[in-house]
């Protein structure tokens, strides 16, 4: 279950990377623009083309790695119970036999609560990234071509 538990972590930090990229973009477009309003200069359009072409902004790569960790995920969860409930018996006298002991059978529990308790911290984190890209994006007084769309359609 610790690698379970990685697998969590892991997919956790890449929905925030991918968060964050947003709103480090929206944060950057939004500071350019301020720039160009102040000094009159035209600096956003060749800077953002640049920032565009950066491995930075390029999420793709994070995208599939997203993907592939959500399937490893789901094979890992969906397959690993049956596979522990098989390997355990009961005899006629009520105990359990098999590869593993009982206090590992305990030990899975407080992992699953620990994983658990992961996952509500980056759905907290998540979600408050979210919340400060609504916020970025609700408040534009002019729109662009390099403003982010909407979050909500």
């Amino acid at each position: 279950m610790s690698l379970g538990r990685g697998i969590v972590d892991f997919h956790g930090e890449m929905v925030l990377l991918e968060n964050y990229t947003a709103l480090n973009y929206t944060g950057l477009v939004k500071i350019i623009k301020k720039y160009d309003k102040r000094t009159g200069a035209l600096l956003r359009l060749p800077f953002i083309q640049e920032v565009l072409n950066q491995p930075f902004f390029k999420i793709d790569v994070l995208n599939k790695l997203v993907k592939e960790c959500e399937v490893i995920l789901s094979i890992l969860f969906n397959n690993d119970w049956p596979s522990i409930s098989g390997d355990f018996e009961e005899d006629e006298y009520g105990s359990t036999t098999g590869n593993e002991s009982k206090a590992t059978l305990m030990h899975v529990p407080k992992e699953l609560a620990e994983i658990e308790n992961m996952e509500n911290t980056f759905t907290k984190l998540t979600l408050s990234a979210l919340r400060s890209l609504e916020e970025i994006r609700g408040r534009s007084s002019t729109v662009s071509i390099f403003s982010l769309p909407p979050l909500h359609n």
